[in-house]
């Protein structure tokens, strides 16, 4: 079996410690490595832990100012799969400003850094349903501008993951009023309407999954299809997919 080092980016979020878990788990992934501003929490009894490669830390504002430093430790990864997680909210950014410089240009500075020219290559982002660069809504907008950003730096294969409303197992360690009510809402329409939200476990197995299958197998599943995101290739995974393939591999 062929083995694949993967390189996990916001590995500490509420979707990427799934995604980390995951991965860890996962036989098809030889190494694992989660890089960001701090180190993963992972108790060393979690499967899978002697795969873990949390060091070193990284500055994503050195990143995006082209920092040779940082970016060579992404370099040096030499990953076959990227994972990316990272991302946040207007709210907790504090302003649009900041918003898109987390969500938007460090994703795009990492994903840049990561990349290595004549090296077959995956990347698999975590979006958000409804992302356009069209869209008239900032939230929305700045994704698809993010997923086009993605799929124009080379990877052999990039993945969009669209999911619906992102429901947290016992509640998010930090509290996000409008989010809470959304999931009280989301959580009685999915009765009628299963694919309008998705649990980070779940969510987390499917990002994990979709780097080992890639188009090909995804296709052959009958999960995601292919877009063209500004002359670019690439293959979305919407929110009842998301649902499928994730509960398929945590089955």
């Amino acid at each position: 079996m062929a083995t694949t080092k993967v390189l996990i980016l916001g590995a500490t979020g509420e979707t990427g410690k799934h995604v980390l878990l995951s991965a860890l788990a996962n036989p098809a992934y030889s190494t694992v490595l989660a890089l960001g501003r701090k180190a993963p929490s992972v108790d060393p009894s979690t499967p899978g832990f002697s795969k873990l490669v949390s060091e070193p830390t990284i500055s994503f504002d050195g990143l995006v100012s082209g920092d040779q430093v940082e970016v060579q430790k992404l370099k040096d990864a030499q990953a076959d799969t990227v994972l990316v997680t990272l991302g946040t909210t207007r709210a907790a950014a504090g302003s649009f400003e900041k918003f898109v410089k987390i969500d938007r240009e460090y994703v795009l500075a990492a994903a840049k850094g990561a990349r290595v020219e004549g090296k077959d290559q995956k990347i698999v982002y975590c979006s958000s349903g409804g992302a356009s660069s069209t869209s008239f809504a900032p939230y929305l907008k700045s994704k698809g501008l993010t997923e086009e950003g993605l799929a124009s730096l080379g990877y052999k294969e990039t993945i969009i993951f669209r999911p619906g409303m992102l429901v947290v197992p016992g509640g998010r360690a930090e509290h996000r009023l409008v989010e809470s009510l959304a999931a009280k809402v989301t959580g009685v329409l999915s009765y009628v309407l299963p694919g309008i939200e998705i649990k980070t476990p779940v969510l987390g197995a499917a990002i994990a999954s979709a780097g080992i299958l890639g188009f090909a197998e995804l296709e052959k599943k009958g999960l995601g299809k292919k877009e063209t995101l500004k002359g670019h290739e690439a293959w979305v995974v919407g929110n009842g997919d998301a649902v499928k393939l994730g509960s398929e591999a945590t089955a």
